[in-house]
């Protein structure tokens, strides 16, 4: 059982607590809505979604965090600017947790954050990510919205291995001028979101649980992961077919659950249609580390 000495900070976003000691605390489950492929979407670059389709989805969410107690945040995913500020709109009003930002695009990104101060939910706004390809652009844009929390993606393309990713955030890994972590502070990011990168099977994921303990126990920031990455990515299971493919769904959850074990404060689980399933196997581990916790 996981216990750090080290203080463990907590950050309140959108009425949700990330962080603090294993054990003490539940996980935070964070799906993704309108990710590529999502079948309610009808029209990526406006926007638009089929009819009461996010009241359904945050509807059934809601059942099943309040089934399990599992607390919760919603990533929200768009490729264009038009269609981010579109999906924000609808999920702003049916939902009232926190909202991770996410976009393969940093203007997407950027646009979603002014959009939110236009809703008036920028405290309840989670950038996603500052990353190793930041920019000076980037950065600035951050400042100047206010963005007081962020995702720090610790993916090091030069070390792919725990030590890389904890080097990234503590002085750049070679690769940004100085710590992510720093840099991120410096810029207004004042409750930052520890990602330890899992990309794929085969780049190092299992890294991913090593360095959510390390870096719990040399910061105490929130740490996580989407280990689900890995499981897309896993060689044996891209070659099942027909009902075997169904095995997907079991290692899917399991996925879920190792990062909890490894002490994570929040877990990138995927697809929110995969809430219920995932949140039963969550609130399991969460109770057994909250026994193990106990005696401590």
């Amino acid at each position: 059982m996981l216990k750090f000495t080290n203080k463990q900070t907590t950050f309140k976003i959108g009425g949700v607590e990330f962080g603090g000691q294993p054990g003490k605390r539940r996980t935070v489950m964070v799906g993704s809505i309108f990710y590529p492929r999502h079948s309610v979407v009808e029209d990526r670059v406006e926007g638009r979604v089929k009819e009461g389709a996010v009241e359904r989805l945050v509807g059934d969410l809601a059942r099943a965090a309040e089934e399990t107690g599992c607390p919760t945040a919603l990533m929200v995913y768009a490729e264009t600017e038009r269609c981010m500020r579109s999906h924000l709109e609808k999920v702003a009003d049916a939902y009232q947790g926190p909202l991770f930002i996410d976009s393969p695009s940093a203007d997407v990104r950027i646009a979603g954050v002014v959009k939110a101060n236009e809703l008036g939910v920028q405290k309840r706004v989670i950038y996603n990510t500052i990353n190793a390809g930041v920019t000076d652009k980037e950065l600035e844009a951050l400042r100047r919205n206010e963005v007081k929390s962020a995702v720090l993606l610790a993916f090091n393309p030069g070390d792919i291995q725990a030590k890389g990713k904890i080097y990234l955030l503590e002085n750049g890994g070679g690769i940004l001028p100085q710590g992510m972590l720093e840099m991120a502070q410096a810029h207004g990011v004042e409750m930052p979101l520890l990602d330890m990168a899992v990309m794929a099977s085969e780049q190092g994921a299992g890294s991913a649980l090593r360095g959510i303990m390390i870096a719990k126990a040399k910061w105490g920031l929130p740490c996580g992961c989407a280990m689900h990455n890995a499981v897309e990515s896993y060689p044996p299971l891209a070659k099942l077919q027909g009902e075997d493919r169904k095995l997907f769904r079991y290692v899917d959850v399991a996925a879920a659950v190792m990062p909890i074990m490894a002490g994570a404060d929040y877990v990138m689980y995927g697809p929110i249609e995969f809430a219920r399933r995932t949140f039963h196997a969550a609130a399991f581990a969460d109770q057994l580390m909250a026994q193990a916790a106990a005696e401590l």
